[in-house]
């Protein structure tokens, strides 16, 4: 049975692949208490006592408002720990599956156009800076993936479709950014990526890995409704009425539409976003006892 090292495993995403892997892995889960991947010879000591086969991290700073005002703490979580790890498992001969994000990119493309993993990255906020500098150090394994994913949820932790569902319980109407595309990506959907390019082994890289298709923020909110059978009305929103209204908030991508031909083309084919949202709305619904 291969080894498995999971940093993050109490994470939204994270504590489900945990669940998910120790099916047919030998699973060691960190956390923050237990590895502090900050701390270069914990790291190295860490993988070293578990000689792991993989290395995934699910760790990161994703509170992209906060990554603002913390830029130096974000380096330290999402970059510089990222090459701790990464140099370790090169040092061990791990294969390192590090998780990043669509933050990469400026998000100026044409609405017609999508990202594909060979586009330059120039991110535009502190949280996409450090996301890169997480995937440069990342390459550093030499065995490496680097998967990209977006408007990530889960029924583990906090997420937007959970606020959008509580919100409508104390409110007639929600406004909702109109102006920003991307997919939808359920947890469940990525730990299935992870689990088949650790079954397949495709050639070493990046790839972009979200549920299949596109929205915006505002078409997701209703779809999140419609299946929920919530009648709070959804109000559309710009992205300037937005910043107007939050000055604080960071600037995110217009257009955070990934390519997935590259996995596609190594026989992974994730679902489509609207059918694994149906999935996951059941599941909460079952969980709030409605």
């Amino acid at each position: 049975m291969r080894k498995v090292l999971l940093i993050g495993a109490d994470g939204m995403l994270g504590g489900e692949l945990r669940e998910r892997l120790e099916k047919i892995y030998e699973v060691t889960g960190t956390t923050l208490e237990t590895l502090d991947i900050c701390d270069r010879e914990a790291v190295f000591a860490k993988v070293k006592e578990v000689n792991p086969y993989y290395i995934i991290n699910c760790a990161a700073f994703t509170n992209v408002d906060a990554c603002e005002v913390k830029e130096d703490l974000a380096l330290a979580v999402n970059g510089t720990a990222v090459g701790n790890i990464a140099e370790a498992a090169k040092e061990n001969g791990s294969t390192f599956i590090h998780i990043s994000t669509d933050y990469v990119f400026p998000g100026n493309l044409p609405v017609d156009q999508i990202y594909t993993e060979n586009m330059d990255p120039a991110p535009v906020s502190a949280y996409g800076r450090t996301k890169l500098v997480g995937e440069q150090n990342a390459a550093k394994a030499e065995k490496y993936y680097i998967l990209r994913t977006a408007w990530l949820y889960g029924i583990r932790g906090k997420n937007f479709v959970k606020t959008m569902m509580n919100a409508s319980k104390t409110r007639d109407e929600v406004s909702v950014v109109c102006d920003q595309h991307g997919s939808p990506t359920s947890t469940t959907t990525l730990c299935h990526i992870i689990e088949q390019i650790m079954e397949k082994e495709p050639e070493y890289g990046v790839y972009h890995s979200t549920n299949e298709g596109f929205t915006t923020w505002y078409e997701f909110t209703k779809k999140i409704y419609e299946l929920a059978g919530i009648t709070t009305k959804v109000n559309p929103l710009t992205s300037e009425q937005y910043k107007e209204m939050n000055p604080q908030s960071s600037d995110r991508p217009k257009n955070s539409q990934l390519s997935k031909e590259k996995l596609k083309n190594v026989g992974i084919v994730p679902e489509n976003w609207q059918d694994a949202l149906a999935i996951y709305v059941e599941e909460e619904l079952k969980a709030q006892n409605i």
